[in-house]
Formats: structure tokens, sequence, C-alpha cells
């Protein structure tokens, strides 16, 4: 199967219990904040699965929302009507359009596995991106290179180590169910694709709190500004 085939396969295993596995997240009033903090007008939002974000984003800004799974928008689309939606491989998407803001929650990219392919998608959101235009991605960050089994109420999640230092082979078994997927977890080096493509890191948080990000840090959330590239495309330092 292709890569798409897989991750779709892999999310009409896990949508019945997609919902419940989201519920305590607590981050819906950060994204909320971030909406609102630089006065956006315009959002797009990437890899919006069933939503959830979505809805929040809608109250003070006209906002675009990809994912590449046609089911998770028959899902978003009543619940946030004020939406756009759009059917789309975040690799590929195009708009006539430039936000203000690009929000990327509970990592899209992390099924990006390719170096090309992240390379990618971030020159698409700085294509993307209005005069002082923002992204803040939401991104998956693992401390320690271990194997981890997390069990819930409903759920046991297993996180496997994969070769190279930010692979992970994730299984998340349920009580009729079992999906495995292959994810890649962001480290402090691969920030630099940010700045290679000509947005400059404005802040790096470890929590949805805005606290600092340590090498202890739950997750890595990522905030990027628009920055006008020199003659020549490159961006430098």
């Amino acid at each position: 199967m292709s890569d798409i085939a897989s991750l779709r396969a892999y999310y009409r295993t896990v949508l019945p219990y997609y919902e419940s596995g989201l519920e305590d997240r607590g981050d819906l009033r950060f994204w909320e904040s971030m909406a609102r903090r630089w006065s956006a007008r315009s959002i797009l939002e990437l890899g919006c699965g069933t939503g959830r974000v979505t809805e929040v984003l809608t109250a003070d800004a006209a906002v675009v929302a990809v994912d590449v799974l046609v089911e998770m928008i028959d899902r978003a689309a009543p619940r946030a009507p004020k939406a756009r939606f759009v059917a789309a491989d975040i690799r590929r998407f195009a708009f006539r359009s430039r936000f203000d803001l690009v929000m990327m929650a509970d990592d899209p990219m992390s099924h990006l596995v390719s170096t090309d392919d992240r390379a990618r998608v971030i020159e698409l959101i700085r294509e993307h991106l209005a005069p002082d235009g923002r992204v803040v991605l939401e991104g998956l960050y693992r401390p320690a290179r271990e194997a981890t089994v997390v069990r819930a109420c409903d759920v046991e999640e297993r996180w496997e180590p994969v070769g190279s230092e930010s692979l992970w082979r994730a299984t998340y078994r349920y009580d009729d169910a079992e999906a495995t997927t292959l994810l890649r977890s962001w480290t402090l080096k691969e920030i630099d694709r940010f700045r290679l493509a000509g947005l400059k890191i404005e802040a790096l948080w470890g929590d949805f709190d805005e606290r600092p990000f340590e090498p202890t840090s739950p997750r890595m959330v990522i905030v990027a500004k628009y920055r006008r590239l020199p003659a020549g495309g490159c961006a430098g330092y």
C-alpha cells in the first residue's frame, strides 16, 4: 500500500475511539488564545481531524481546514459549519489566499517520516503565510528513547523506537481492535528546517501553558513567523 493508503487504514481503525482519546488534552483554550493573540482574520488549519480545534478557531476568524481523510471531514463539517473544509494531502495543498495563521494541532506532520516530505510541508506553509503571518505547530516529542506502554481504561498505547533517533512505532490496542503506525518525533536539530524555509522561530514551548521547552517536556510547541527571503532565496541566519 502507499503511505496514504496505510494512513487511511490506520485512521479507519481508530476513528471510533478518536474523540475519547482526545477528551483530556486540555488544549482548546490554548488554540483559542493563539488565534486571538495576533488578531488573526484568516487561519489555515492543517490536519483538522474531526474538527475539535476547528470549532474553536472559527470564533473570530475565517478558517480553511484541511485533512487527507474524507471520513474526518465528514465528522468535522457539522461541528464547525463556519469553516471551509478541503480534503487534501498536506504535502501538496495549494490555495490562492495567504493566511495570518497556520495551525497544526496534535502534529499531523508526525505521520511524515521522510525528511523531504517534512521540508516540503514547511516550505508550503511559508508560501501560504501573509507578511508577518505565523505558524503554530504542536509537535510530537518523545523525551526518552525507550519503549513505553501506557494503559488507560479502554486502550493500551505502546511506543517502540525504530531505527533513527526520531522514528517510533506506535500501537493502539482497544477491546476489539488494534492499529499500528510509524511516526516521527521532533528534535531540536530538526527545528532548523523552519529557518531554512524562511521562517523565524519566535517561541519554543514545552506544553500548552507556554512554559519554556526543556528536554523533559511532554511536547514541543513551535511558533515561527514569516520573513522575507533575501535575493537568491537563501534564508541565512
